[in-house]
Formats: C-alpha cells, sequence, structure tokens
C-alpha cells in the first residue's frame, strides 16, 4: 500500500480515471452532481500525494552548497561533473518535492474546483 501512495503517476492516473468516470456517470445519469463527488475524491488522491515524504518515510532533504560551482548536494549536475552516480536517495527526494511542490497541489486545486462547481453544469446542458 506504501508504494501504491508513494507513486506520484499511479496516483495522477488514478485521479485522471476518476475523473473520467464522473463526468461518464454524470452524462448517463444527467446530473453532474456525480462529477463533483469525483472531485472530492480527487481532492482526497491530491491530499495523499501532499504527504508522501511522511509515507515514504523520508523528510525532504534541505540545501546543502557543495563547492564553488554553487550546486548544491541535491543537484544531479554536482555528481555528473564528479563523474559519480546519483545516489537513490537524491531521486527519492526529487520524487518527493515534484509531489509536494507540484502534483500534490495541482491534484488538490483542481479536484476543488470540480468538488465545489461541477453541479453548475447541469444549468447549461439543461440536466436536473
Amino acid at each position: 500500500m506504501r508504494k501504491l501512495f508513494a507513486s506520484s503517476s499511479i496516483m495522477l492516473t488514478a485521479a485522471a480515471l476518476l475523473a473520467a468516470l464522473g463526468v461518464a456517470v454524470s452524462i448517463y445519469a444527467h446530473n453532474f452532481l456525480w462529477f463533483a463527488r469525483s472531485g472530492a475524491l480527487i481532492t482526497g488522491i491530491g491530499v495523499i500525494v501532499l504527504t508522501r515524504p511522511s509515507v515514504v518515510g523520508k523528510d525532504i532533504m534541505l540545501r546543502i552548497v557543495m563547492d564553488q560551482s554553487g550546486l548544491t548536494q541535491l543537484d544531479p549536475e554536482y555528481y555528473v561533473r564528479r563523474n559519480e552516480q546519483i545516489p537513490a536517495w537524491l531521486i527519492e527526494d526529487r520524487k518527493s518535492r515534484n509531489a509536494v511542490g507540484i502534483f500534490g497541489p495541482i491534484l488538490t486545486v483542481f479536484g476543488t474546483l470540480i468538488w465545489g462547481f461541477a453541479d453548475l453544469l447541469n444549468i447549461p446542458l439543461g440536466f436536473n
């Protein structure tokens, strides 16, 4: 379960499928409240994505400038210049940064907008 919640790509796919399913059920039922309900689930997925560092059990690392180049230990270029392999912890840190800084907020905002306003689509479409 931890791997599932830690994977941003799986969570983004789940959110997209929920949105598509919400639209399909809404069109079938002639009521966009179902799409709004899918927005609530998408918001929940966004919150789960935001908690990735906690799920994997590793905090986001602090940036420390490593040498005269100004590169930090969190910049893959630092390791490339030293002909070292990029550490696995750096890859995980970047995944957590993307989850907390990009994917989680986007899912949460879009889910909230769908949740709050999807039922208004009933008016122009002439549904209930």
